[in-house]
């Protein structure tokens, strides 16, 4: 979709979850993934006029700046994901702060975010990407940096080390 060509209600309805999941998977907690994917989806929505659609499809763009964004979170609270899977600060709070989280927690995704503290950080990029996000191959090497074979190689990689990571469980 080109800026003037429909609203960005739709933008947003369209991509929200998939934004939210690669968000959700780079963040400790709910919380923060609803706050990060609020901050992508405003700067989205104040560049909208810049986006090229010869240069890529919306949802890699919306991804690159949710890249950023996260990025961003980050840096503002100076911590990085824990390597440690016991790390209390990768759990995402108790159920009184975090109930979405706490959800979650039982249905298992505590324990693969865990897991991917296992990964490298570009590892990790990738796997949110491919698998938060739904993004191709050809996509994610864009947003990386990388050749498409260099994308699929690195997510290649990454589950190879979470089923060793898993084998070892």
């Amino acid at each position: 979709m080109q800026p003037g060509t429909g609203g960005f209600a739709e933008v947003y309805a369209e991509h929200v979850t998939p934004v939210w999941r690669y968000v959700r998977l780079r963040v400790p907690a709910d919380a923060d993934a609803e706050d990060v994917t609020s901050q992508v989806f405003e700067r989205a929505m104040r560049s909208w006029d810049g986006y090229d659609g010869a240069r890529g499809g919306v949802g890699a763009w919306l991804m690159g700046i949710a890249r950023h964004t996260v990025a961003d979170w980050w840096r503002r609270n100076g911590r990085e994901l824990p390597t440690d899977p016991a790390a209390p600060a990768f759990a995402g709070g108790t159920a009184e702060d975090d109930p979405e989280g706490d959800a979650l927690r039982r249905l298992g995704a505590d324990d693969l975010r865990r897991r991917l503290g296992h990964l490298t950080a570009r590892e990790r990029e990738a796997v949110a990407l491919r698998f938060g996000s739904d993004l191709s191959s050809t996509e994610i090497a864009a947003l990386l940096g990388v050749t498409p074979s260099g994308a699929r190689m690195l997510v290649h990689r990454a589950i190879g080390r979470l089923r060793e990571v898993m084998d070892d469980a």
